[in-house]
């Protein structure tokens, strides 16, 4: 039995495999209990190579459309952002209007957070009107998209792609917490 965090009673699990198209196999997981509490998952089955993609983003190629797995990263280095997995990072299938538009939202947030701090709130201003240029044709950004377990896809022939080393690819985070049980006896490890 697994016990519900929010009550204590026994929760309902139920996991199926599903073939996507761009992901192939995965894993989805729906948790639920009696007293309303939800939490469902999606996790990729198949870890291919490492890859990168790179593109240009400008007026002309908005709706390239961005699939990001769980365990991508997303860099627009032009204006200092990167956005990398956790451990409750979700897929998405977006644009690369709409990643922009994300970015906008975060980037108005921390502009409200920081409404006291002069440097920052200019910085803030800075990233959107670099955005909204891009938008509107003014500008270009560059959206870098790396994948370890090369589950991510720009789905665009303006796209460079390239396979990234193994090194390349130890350095992102992967979004996965994992456990280590170190200096326990085998006898141990099975009382766990």
């Amino acid at each position: 039995m697994i016990p519900c965090p929010n009550c204590g009673r026994e929760l309902k699990i139920i996991t199926t495999t599903y073939d996507v198209p761009f992901f192939n196999k995965v894993l989805l997981t729906s948790i639920t209990c009696e007293c309303g509490f939800k939490h469902a998952d999606s996790i990729v089955c198949e870890i291919k190579d490492p890859i990168r993609f790179k593109i240009k983003i400008n007026s002309g190629n908005l709706f390239t459309k961005v699939i990001r797995s769980s365990s991508g990263t997303i860099r627009l280095p032009e204006i200092g952002v990167d956005i990398e997995p956790g451990p409750a990072s979700q897929a998405f299938i977006t644009n690369l209007e709409g990643i922009l538009d994300r970015v906008a939202g975060i980037v108005e947030t921390a502009k409200k957070w920081n409404a006291d701090d002069v440097n920052k709130v200019n910085r803030c201003d800075w990233i959107l009107r670099k955005i909204r240029d891009t938008i509107e044709g003014k500008d270009e950004l560059t959206l870098i998209l790396e994948d370890p377990f090369g589950n991510s896809l720009v789905l665009s022939d303006e796209a460079f792609k390239e396979v990234m080393s193994k090194e390349e690819a130890s350095m992102l985070k992967t979004g996965m917490t994992i456990f280590e049980l170190t200096g326990l006896s085998d006898e141990e490890l099975e009382k766990l």
